[in-house]
């Protein structure tokens, strides 16, 4: 009798510890890390891909923005490069469909007789998608205190209405010359913003001036 009694009392305690392993479940509080749940993994699968496509967008949204313009000794064009950094835009260069000279002196001449005769000299290429455009930043040296000749054939190519006119120029020192006061009658439907004039020497290190200059427009 009572070893069947001590039979029953062992069956019915292996029975108890069995049931009481069999129930525990591990806990986030044990320290240990859980996986995530594939609704947490797609969620920062979306995050960082949300964060790469932003990082893909230009700095200042600019695909508006053209800046077109003509350069002799570079000055100019280095002075653009700087803008197409700050703005994101699309260069153009302008160019006639006659080269000038290299030689400075017969250059003088050249861009002499052109403002005596106000040549419209020809263009050797026209901008692709005009109309796509809504700001666009002319730039030119300054050539016997007015813009090259070629500058206004340029501009009168063109239909301005409801475009952003943005000059600006490189020059020995002498300014925008007349240019500023020429530029609305060869875009007469433009709205023509503050110019920026960069001292020829001075282009290299000019970039903090462009991109506060840039800034004051408010262009966003």
């Amino acid at each position: 009798m009572k070893k069947l009694l001590y039979l029953l009392l062992s069956m019915t305690l292996a029975f108890s510890l069995a049931a009481c392993s069999g129930g525990t479940k591990p806990s986030s509080e044990n320290g240990e890390s859980q996986p995530p749940s594939e609704a947490s993994v797609e969620s920062e699968e979306s995050s960082d891909s949300e964060m790469q496509d932003e990082s893909a967008k230009p700095a200042n949204g600019a695909g508006d923005t053209l800046i077109a313009y003509f350069s002799w000794s570079g000055n100019t064009e280095q002075m653009a490069q700087m803008i197409r950094t700050e703005t994101g835009g699309d260069l153009f260069e302008i160019m006639p469909a006659t080269p000038y000279t290299d030689d400075y002196d017969a250059l003088l001449d050249v861009a002499q007789q052109e403002q005596r005769d106000n040549a419209r000299p020809e263009l050797a290429a026209q901008v692709e998608n005009w109309d796509s455009y809504d700001v666009v930043f002319v730039g030119y040296p300054d050539w016997w205190s007015d813009a090259p000749m070629l500058i206004y054939s340029f501009l009168e190519s063109y239909d301005w209405e409801g475009k952003t006119l943005v000059p600006f120029c490189t020059s020995g020192g002498s300014g925008f010359g007349r240019s500023l006061d020429k530029l609305p009658d060869s875009a007469p439907e433009a709205t023509i913003l503050e110019g920026l004039h960069v001292s020829g020497s001075s282009v290299e290190g000019a970039g903090e001036d462009v991109s506060d200059w840039i800034n004051s427009l408010n262009l966003d």
